[in-house]
């Protein structure tokens, strides 16, 4: 089934669904998919539960136990769960399982064979034991699982899901995400409502093809629209995938179920974030720190989003405190320039300054930072730091490209223009944006703009910006390349503003510099010309 039908089902009313829960299995679903100590928590949360069948709910509480190394707890829950129902063969398993990793193999066996006498039919069973041996050594008992799995393999006509599980998981272990995503698509193949073989299926084949890993999750959820497992899997995959929107829906309809976790309402406020629903991801952020007023990350959320809604005052206020309270905190670029942002709408400049250069320091790899960072000094008129930020920025560049060069050369004019009495300051920066224009005039076909550039930046390097031969040779090419289509001199083609400079600055140069009379007189023609054509 498409997810678009399951939201047309939940949206029919259906979706009372998804506030339901599967109790226990939801614990079951969760050990399988890897996920222990969720496992761990809802199989607690369940275990004096009605429905729960005890047996088997205390069978998987000792193997998340035994998971997670606790072998004194995997044989308590073991234990118990032989006392509830001594005729359920899963707590045999477990227990050969701690006898096996304890070196005791004719121990092992023999809760193996009792396991084998209560689940005759139970082709699960055998492939328990096949996995107990693998879990214990996958080399020294290799045999053991072959045999195993073969007869689970016959006596169910390879029909039984879990032996596609474990052959997927022994794949998977080798990093056979092919291999390992085939054997999942098969335990689904023959149970369409398994949530083991669609998590671990959408877990392997996700760095592959994440739409399709997608696709299977949304048939899962289809299959078990009650299962938290399936609702929070597919959420956190729409999240990984960029479908932020889809991941926000899909949790708070998760959280609605009650095998949700405490956490998971911070989680909600996040994935709402990043779906852009800023009003209701600050509503749950402040319902989270209202309980846990030093949750680091809702004190994050609550600031941004007081950002993106627009009160600034607010949300700098928020930030303030974010980063004072948290001196150790792990803060991202974004957390920095959205306090930039926030304090730069309240016109204060110099701050947002600060919050830029406190990123740069701490991320000086980050391009894009360094890239906005040369365009708030610019909006500052720090015109020197402007030019350095960018040039950094063209550094991290494998291959600068022709607009970097050119942004670049224009930052460093602007540091060369403004230099005044600083005579370093201003051949510094002239001559360095001199290499810029020229890369660019290299490698781009002849444009105006850029003899233009090159004009400016030679006459920068001169006390008052004087012309020099340098400069006028650009000039002269700014010229001959507008000359080359008449139509730039028609009022409409916004070229005359250009020719006005050009002219102006020839005059000025075979007037004061060449000391050209004809060709000062030729300029000033052309000049008071285009200042006609200009209105003025």
């Amino acid at each position: 089934m498409k997810f678009k039908l399951l939201i047309s089902m939940l949206a029919a009313g259906t979706i009372a669904a998804g506030a339901q829960s599967q109790g226990y299995k939801d614990g079951i679903e969760y050990y399988k998919a890897g996920q222990y100590d969720n496992a761990k928590t809802i199989l607690n949360r369940t275990i004096g539960d009605a429905a729960t069948d005890k047996a088997t709910a205390y069978y998987y509480l000792g193997q998340t136990e035994l998971a997670k190394g606790d072998k004194a707890a995997a044989k308590k829950n073991f234990d118990l769960g032989v006392a509830a129902d001594a005729e359920c063969p899963y707590n045999y398993v477990g227990l050969g399982a701690l006898e096996l990793m304890s070196g005791n193999e004719n121990a092992a066996k023999d809760n193996f064979k009792t396991a084998q006498k209560f689940g005759k039919k139970n082709h699960e069973i055998t492939v328990d034991i096949a996995r107990a041996y693998y879990n214990a050594n996958p080399v020294t008992y290799a045999e053991e699982i072959e045999k195993y799995l073969a007869k689970a393999h016959k006596d169910s006509k390879n029909q039984e899901p879990s032996i596609y599980i474990l052959e997927g998981d022994m794949a998977a272990a080798q990093q056979d995400w092919g291999g390992a995503a085939g054997k999942y698509e098969m335990a689904i193949t023959f149970e369409k409502d398994n949530p083991e073989g669609y998590v671990k299926y959408a877990e392997a084949y996700f760095n592959v093809n994440p739409n399709f890993s997608i696709q299977k999750l949304e048939e899962l959820l289809a299959q078990t629209p009650n299962s938290a497992l399936a609702q929070r899997e597919l959420a956190e995959k729409y999240f990984k995938g960029n479908h932020w929107k889809k991941a926000s829906d899909l949790y708070g309809q998760y959280i609605q179920n009650p095998n949700h976790f405490p956490e998971d309402k911070a989680r909600y406020s996040v994935l709402l974030y990043w779906g852009e629903d800023y009003g209701n991801s600050l509503k749950v952020a402040e319902e989270v720190l209202s309980q846990q007023p030093d949750n680091f990350i809702m004190q994050r959320v609550r600031f941004l989003d007081n950002v993106k809604l627009g009160d600034n005052a607010k949300g700098a206020e928020y930030a303030k405190a974010f980063f004072a309270n948290n001196p150790d905190g792990y803060f991202t670029v974004n957390d920095y320039t959205t306090y930039a942002d926030a304090l730069t709408a309240l016109g204060q400049d110099s701050l947002a300054v600060v919050q830029y250069e406190l990123a740069a320091q701490k991320y000086p790899e980050d391009a894009d930072l360094l890239k906005n960072l040369s365009a708030v000094y610019t909006n500052n008129k720090n015109y020197v730091k402007a030019a350095e930020a960018f040039d950094a920025y063209v550094q991290t560049q494998e291959k600068p490209s022709l607009n970097d060069y050119f942004t670049a050369s224009g930052r460093y004019l602007n540091a060369a223009a403004t230099a005044g009495d600083n005579e370093e300051q201003r051949t510094k920066s002239a001559a360095r944006g001199l290499e810029y224009v020229n890369k660019a005039i290299a490698g781009a076909e002849p444009q105006p703009a850029l003899y233009q550039r090159l004009g400016r930046l030679s006459m920068s390097r001169n006390a008052g910006n004087a012309m020099d031969e340098d400069a006028a040779n650009a000039y002269l090419k700014v010229v001959e390349l507008l000359d080359a289509n008449p139509a730039n001199m028609d009022t409409a083609n916004g070229q005359l503003g250009l020719y006005k400079e050009a002219y102006m600055l020839l005059y000025v140069y075979y007037g004061n510099v060449a000391h050209d009379k004809d060709k000062a007189a030729e300029y000033a023609d052309k000049l008071n010309a285009v200042k006609t054509l200009l209105g003025e």
